[in-house]
């Protein structure tokens, strides 16, 4: 399941020093980031800390001067759809 080289190494390096499937293995060391994108997803932008990873948040200045980005470049588009 793992998409890269690095990874699979380190999975198989886990692996042989701790034991175990090396299918449960991916999937725990994947899941604090599947758990991280679903905090995202959800649009929430809550703090979220990673034991041994560090914590993750969102800039409040930083959100919304990207939600007005957006804003704008749908506008944008919209008025160059319906000026055809």
């Amino acid at each position: 399941m793992a998409k890269n080289k690095i990874k699979q190494k380190l999975y198989k390096e886990i692996k042989e020093e701790m034991g175990g499937d090396l299918q449960e293995i991916e999937q725990i060391c994947e899941s604090q980031f599947e758990y991280l994108e679903k905090i995202m997803k959800r649009g929430a932008f809550d703090s979220v800390r990673l034991s041994y990873f560090g914590r993750f948040h969102v800039n409040p200045n930083r959100l919304k001067k990207l939600n007005d980005e957006a804003f704008q470049r749908r506008q944008f588009s919209s008025s160059n759809k319906s000026g055809s």
